[in-house]
């Protein structure tokens, strides 16, 4: 029999698993969330491991796009394969479904062009995909099962290409509110360690870029947003009265431990959870 040899997983994605693990165990009332994303964290993972390194523009292009507020990546410079994106869609499918049994997927018509189809609209689309406002949970393509198993099978190919692109780039000469990688919307942001400067978090690609303290990178208004803060002071949910829109923030100058952003985006559901019930947040100071 033929066996399949598995590139090496990367040293932080095995970490972020261990990560998850440990959260597992101290934290029971999130196992059946965390059980899912470990199976498909490693999934993804694994099949980062094993792509191409992406194709990279020269300097004068790259500077070019940051000072014009254009992302660096386009869906053709991914370039998925489209027989094995296809399988990964599929084993995506599998593990959407053996946790979420009450599912009815039709998966005639899951042609590999079709899903690279559908991929690339994701891809264009993704900036109205990811911004939920407060009181809404996911609606439209997101919500389902087709393009939730894309999305997630997009998610390497993003991550590999941000991994390579990211170190080049004078992130200095970026002062927009969506990724200068891929376009996508953050969905977390950091206070580091030094200043408390902000860096928000790609929801796609996991990208990280610095951003100023001040206003909402959804749409820019200036106007003072209001914020939850958690006990410990370690969370903080911002929420913009323009806009409706929020941003889940960790200020890492209050932790002494290892953090890792996928995980810590799992370990806040229950900031996600309330703002989608919550009728009046807009007068919580």
């Amino acid at each position: 029999m033929l066996r399949v040899k598995h590139m090496a997983m990367d040293d932080n994605d095995r970490k972020t698993l261990q990560a998850l693990q440990t959260a597992r165990a101290e934290h029971k009332e999130l196992a059946e969330l965390l059980d899912f994303y470990y199976e498909l964290y490693e999934l993804l993972f694994q099949a980062k491991a094993e792509l191409p390194a992406p194709q990279v523009r020269d300097e004068l292009a790259r500077r070019w796009r940051l000072e014009m507020g254009i992302p660096q990546l386009t869906f053709d410079q991914l370039a998925p394969e489209p027989a094995s994106f296809a399988r990964l869609v599929m084993a995506v499918a599998d593990l959407l479904l053996r946790h979420t049994p009450t599912w009815q997927v039709d998966r005639q018509g899951w042609t590999p062009d079709a899903l690279l189809a559908v991929a690339q609209e994701l891809f264009e689309t993704w900036e109205t995909l990811t911004a939920p406002k407060v009181g809404q949970e996911a609606q439209g393509m997101t919500a389902q099962p087709l393009f939730l198993a894309v999305g997630f099978a997009l998610a390497p190919y993003l991550q590999r290409a941000a991994e390579e692109i990211l170190p080049q780039l004078d992130l200095s000469l970026w002062v927009q509110g969506y990724c200068p990688v891929c376009g996508g919307r953050p969905n977390f942001a950091f206070f580091d360690q030094e200043r408390g400067a902000r860096h928000l978090l790609c929801s796609r690609c996991g990208a990280m870029w610095g951003y100023s303290r001040s206003g909402c990178p959804f749409c820019q208004s200036k106007e003072k947003q209001t914020y939850y803060q958690s006990e410990d002071g370690v969370y903080r949910l911002y929420l913009c009265p323009a806009c409706g829109q929020y941003l889940k923030t960790m200020d890492l100058r209050e932790v002494q431990r290892p953090v890792y952003p996928l995980v810590e985006r799992l370990m806040t559901v229950g900031m996600d959870l309330a703002v989608y019930q919550c009728d009046n947040c807009s007068q919580v100071g």
